[in-house]
C-alpha cells in the first residue's frame, strides 16, 4: 500500500488532526501486518510544520519520521518564503514542486489524501 498526503494549511489544528490520522494508519497498518509507505507533500502555507526552531509540532513529526513516514516540502515554497531547507527538521526531503509531485504519484498508483 502506498499513500501520499497533502497539506497546505499552517493552522495547528489541521496540521495536529494529519498527524492524528498518520497515527491511525500506521496503527492499522501494523495491527493487519500491512507493508505501507507513506509520504506527506508539505507546501504552501504549511511550511511551518516542518520548521526546526519554534515548531510545538515538531516531536510529533519527529516521531512519525521514526516509523519511516517521509515528509517532504516544496521547494517553490521554500524559495517563496525565502528558507533552506537547513531550517526544516532533520530528515525533511524535498521536491522540486509539490503540485507536480503529487500528480505524479496519483499516476503511479498512490492512494492520495488532501487534508
Amino acid at each position: 500500500m502506498q499513500v501520499v498526503f497533502q497539506i497546505t494549511s499552517g493552522e495547528q489544528e489541521v496540521q495536529l488532526a494529519m498527524l492524528g490520522q498518520l497515527h491511525n494508519l500506521l496503527q492499522q497498518a501494523a495491527a493487519t501486518e500491512t507493508r505501507i509507505v507513506v509520504e506527506v507533500v508539505v507546501h504552501g502555507q504549511a511550511w511551518n510544520l516542518l520548521l526546526k526552531e519554534g515548531n510545538p509540532l515538531a516531536e510529533k513529526v519527529q516521531s512519525l519520521q521514526d516509523r519511516a513516514v517521509k515528509f517532504l516540502i516544496c521547494r517553490n515554497t521554500l524559495n517563496s518564503r525565502q528558507l533552506q531547507i537547513t531550517q526544516m527538521l532533520p530528515l525533511t526531503g524535498e521536491v522540486p514542486a509539490g503540485i507536480f509531485h503529487l500528480i505524479s504519484r496519483q499516476q503511479e498508483g498512490w492512494a492520495y489524501i488532501r487534508c
